[in-house]
């Protein structure tokens, strides 16, 4: 250890004589390096002329000294200090720097260095096209302040980000963990895992290499239920219903654990109607409403004629949290032809007079339509044809059965000008009673 050795003081003949001057102890700077790879400690060594007891301080310029050890005499010149206790911090510009001083005053000085570790706000998140979640936080706020520093290593900042989820195995307390794979850009891209989960990002370096806790975002998935008739009237009002949920990541507990559970479901989630011609035509939107208290939806549409229908709840993003998107099961809702009216023009007649009657049904094509009878056995039977126009059409022929006959028209099915197709119909029983 270095001392100031002090030189014997001679008697020159006076007791006034000056004595000489102190003598260096440090025959070098302060040498830092990392003990090992796993960059848990620091080793710190020098170099002294006359071995004398040393005090080891961190220096920090604007910021009281911190006294990390006194080293004795007779020790070696070296201490091992933890990362921690040089308070590595998120501010990129601060510097520090290792004094060891000795009691008669000298000091060396190790090279400046920093102790950075990154921070991370909450990152930025956006769905991809393929269904995943990017993350993006600000890329690094400043330049090293002391480059190529005793500490420094030849490793950028990763980043890495860690999912916690309610699956097995548990390797964090109660909770299943997947660490993804490190980055050394601000940015990447979290596959559809399909489930929520709670997502954290760690920032490594060799100031932290188990990685910095930065926030992260909360992922949730979504399902949506359809019911709707299997068949309305042309033209008549068709009502589909459903509901939206929502499942995400709740921590509780100490140790922590990891549950799936149910989100709010308090209305004001967007919903998606979309039809399509046939099974293998596109998708197309039909209308759009909004989930009310219990994340049910309502939507009334025309029926134009057969089409398949689905509901989608689109993803969302909101502060940092991501929610996916999901999509009903298809539902097809055919389309019968609407009978208006099938009646007789006088349902009473008298013998040898013609019956007249009449149909009216939407679509209004030039369907042919059969109308039929019951017969003496109670069994429908044929009776004539009438080609509609503009779907309307009226027919006389002969009658002579005294007293009530029931009859009815059946019409054939049709296409709409979309394209759409309109499934066949009897029209109700309606009667002529001759007298």
């Amino acid at each position: 250890m270095l001392t100031h050795s002090l030189a014997m003081l001679g008697l020159l003949g006076s007791l006034g004589a000056t004595p000489p001057a102190p003598v260096d102890i440090f025959a070098g700077g302060v040498r830092l390096a990392w003990a090992d790879t796993t960059y848990e400690n620091i080793r710190i060594t020098w170099t002294e002329a006359t071995p004398a007891p040393n005090t080891i301080t961190f220096e920090r310029p604007g910021l009281p000294d911190r006294q990390l050890r006194i080293i004795p005499a007779d020790a070696p010149n070296e201490v091992l200090i933890d990362r921690w206790s040089l308070v590595p911090n998120g501010d990129p510009a601060a510097v520090g720097r290792i004094v060891v001083s000795e009691p008669m005053g000298d000091e060396a000085r190790s090279a400046d260095f920093d102790r950075y570790i990154r921070s991370t706000p909450s990152p930025s998140l956006a769905f991809t096209a393929d269904g995943g979640l990017r993350w993006t936080v600000p890329p690094e706020p400043g330049t090293d302040t002391t480059p190529n520093d005793p500490l420094d290593v030849d490793q950028p900042l990763r980043y890495v980000p860690e999912l916690l989820l309610d699956e097995l195995p548990h390797t964090v307390m109660d909770c299943g963990q997947i660490r993804l794979p490190a980055t050394t850009i601000p940015s990447g891209v979290i596959a559809n895992r399909n489930k929520p989960y709670s997502m954290i990002l760690r920032t490594v370096n060799e100031w932290n290499p188990g990685g910095q806790y930065n926030p992260g975002a909360e992922v949730a998935t979504t399902s949506i239920t359809l019911t709707a008739p299997a068949s309305t009237p042309y033209g008549a009002t068709t009502t589909l219903t459903g509901t939206v949920s929502s499942r995400w990541i709740y921590q509780s507990g100490r140790p922590p654990a990891c549950q799936e559970v149910d989100g709010w479901q308090g209305g004001g989630d967007q919903v998606i109607l979309q039809a399509r011609n046939s099974s293998a035509g596109p998708w197309y939107v039909v209308g759009l409403t909004k989930t009310i208290e219990g994340g049910k939806y309502t939507f009334a549409v025309r029926n134009p004629g057969a089409r398949e229908y689905r509901t989608v709840v689109p993803a969302s993003i909101g502060g940092n949290s991501a929610r996916y998107g999901s999509t009903s099961t298809v539902k097809l809702v055919k389309s019968t032809t609407r009978v208006v009216s099938a009646k007789f023009i006088q349902p009473v007649i008298p013998y040898g007079t013609k019956p007249q009657a009449y149909l009216w049904v939407d679509p209004a094509g030039s369907q042919r339509a059969a109308l039929q009878f019951k017969n003496a056995s109670g069994a429908w039977q044929g009776l004539t044809w009438k080609s509609l126009y503009a779907g309307r059409g009226l027919i006389a022929f002969n009658w002579y059965r005294r007293g009530a006959t029931q009859f009815r028209w059946w019409v054939p099915g049709s296409t709409t000008s979309t394209g759409l197709k309109v499934d066949p119909v009897y029209s109700g029983t309606f009667s002529v009673t001759i007298r």
